[in-house]
């Protein structure tokens, strides 16, 4: 029986406690007034125009924003702990629900971004292909002499003479490129390297987990670069016949808004929950307006899409700092002591939470990242705020900060959710494998022998199965009714009775 179903049905008896669904949770919403300046108001309009869920625009428009930001800027949060900017989000839509339209307009400024440069730096790349064509011919012709040549000594100066030009041959410059859909691991790991170490992975579906499972490296999993692209921390990249290259700081940024059934056990992936990939993800769960759309809608106002345009451009087009090796770097965002106090309080809470017993028990792969995420998403705000100047200039404040919390409250809600979705909550998971077997074969009631008995290739102890009875009862999906023992002997089994409602619309 679907969630919107049990939702619209008659309200439980009294001695019912009300229902919550082991998939699709209330969850809060996110509002977008945390979302600042020219980002705010497009997604307010882009969510409008395609009667979307706020969530969907928030979530793209943030990863644009954090892969613009990413280039150029990186938090520190206090001496010797600094993030960078990149951010892994993953928004999951049922079909139906435009995220290809979404995703396109969210990302629509990298692409004219990638156009505009390439379009900018062409004549500059002919000018230099036909330079290094010329050489190429040079080093041939001088390679032949040296082969035609009889005098040992002159045919060796010949060949001394070729490698010189050979070795001198100029680099042509790279089209510029700063995401993509569609990438192996081992592809992504050259398109870091040959792009200054930052990239974008984004997809409207949920194909990046059949990459990262190795696809087309025999199942294997090959997750090590991607790992380090999310932390930023240093990497070879062997790229087969060509020299190995190695990245100094590589930042990957990744949207998805794949569908909620992609996310159904990936925790069971290997390496993914092991590894931590699951972990890094910023992950929404938005309900699906499908079925309540107006179907009329005002398109995104003309001074809304430039004003958004102009301000993706703006941070693209930051300069980088130099060291004294003549390396780019990163420029470094500070906290006020007011902000840094905020995401001291935010970390110390999520902190107790992982504790035995607390909420994030289950969860401490993504708690255990979740303040970093903040730090993030504050330095991405902050970008933002500043996209027309100089944010390395001003120090992230606490207001700025609070945003980026406020964000990550409801961000956490949602990740839960999808954790669980995942069953990364192994009573939850265990929960969900019995109402399966209940509700496939209409069992209104069942006692906790049979159901033993039936699943016990999933459940080797009783004790197993009581836990995932608990955990339906305290949902509200079943009543477990101990009996009362009559005399010596083995006591008859508990009965497992079916919420009144739902056994009513099985018949």
């Amino acid at each position: 029986m679907s969630a919107d179903l049990l939702r619209s049905a008659a309200p439980p008896p009294e001695d019912w406690p009300a229902l919550v669904p082991l998939d699709a949770p209330n969850l809060p919403r996110l509002d977008l007034a945390h979302l600042p300046g020219w980002a705010g108001g497009y997604a307010r309009a882009l969510a409008a125009d395609t009667e979307t869920p706020p969530e969907l625009a928030a979530g793209m428009i943030l990863v644009t924003c954090a892969t613009a930001a990413a280039r150029r800027l990186r938090v520190m949060v206090k001496p010797g702990y600094f993030e960078p900017c990149n951010l892994w989000a993953v928004v999951a839509l049922p079909p139906g629900n435009r995220k290809s339209a979404v995703q396109s307009a969210a990302t629509a400024p990298l692409v004219a971004w990638e156009r505009d440069q390439s379009e900018i730096m062409e004549p500059e790349i002919k000018r230099i292909t036909s330079e290094r064509k010329t050489q190429e011919a040079r080093a041939k012709e001088t390679r032949s002499k040296a082969a035609r040549e009889k005098d040992a000594n002159k045919a060796k100066e010949l060949a001394a003479e070729a490698a010189d030009l050979e070795a001198d041959l100029p680099d042509i410059p790279m089209q510029p490129q700063i995401w993509t859909s569609d990438a192996t691991p081992e592809r992504l790991g050259s398109l870091l390297a040959e792009h200054g170490e930052c990239m974008a992975w984004l997809s409207s579906e949920g194909g990046v987990f059949d990459l990262l499972q190795g696809r087309y490296s025999n199942g294997i999993p090959n997750l090590d670069l991607v790992l380090k692209a999310h932390s930023g921390d240093p990497e070879r990249v062997d790229r087969g016949s060509r020299p190995a290259v190695y990245l100094r700081s590589p930042r990957l940024s990744i949207g998805l808004s794949p569908q909620p059934d992609v996310l159904r056990g990936l925790a069971a992936k290997p390496g993914f929950r092991g590894r931590g990939l699951l972990g890094r993800f910023l992950y929404l769960l938005p309900p699906s307006p499908l079925g309540f759309r107006a179907l009329q809608s005002d398109p995104v106002p003309e001074g809304v899409r430039d004003a958004y345009t102009a301000g993706i451009r703006a941070m693209l087009d930051w300069e980088p700092t130099i060291d004294e090796h003549g390396t780019e770097r990163p420029h470094l965002l500070r906290l006020t002591p007011e902000a840094q106090a905020e995401w001291h309080a935010f970390a110390k809470a999520i902190e107790v939470q992982m504790r035995p017993g607390r909420e994030l028990e289950h969860f401490t792969d993504w708690a255990g990242k979740a303040p970093g995420a903040a730090a993030r998403l504050a330095g991405v705000l902050h970008g933002i705020r500043h996209a027309h100047g100089k944010p390395w200039e001003a120090a992230i404040t606490v207001e700025t900060m609070n945003d980026a919390l406020e964000i990550m409250a409801v961000i956490t809600r949602h990740s839960l959710a999808a954790l669980d979705m995942m069953g990364a909550d192994p009573t939850i998971a265990a929960a969900r494998l019995v109402w399966d077997w209940i509700e496939r074969g209409r069992l209104t009631r069942v006692t906790v022998r049979e159901a033993f008995n039936a699943l016990r290739g999933t459940f080797p102890r009783v004790s197993k199965l009581r836990d995932a009875l608990d955990a339906l009862e305290e949902r509200g999906y079943v009543e477990v009714i101990e009996p009362p023992r009559d005399g010596p002997g083995r006591p008859p089994s508990p009965t497992v009775r079916v919420r009144p409602e739902i056994a009513r619309a099985w018949r």
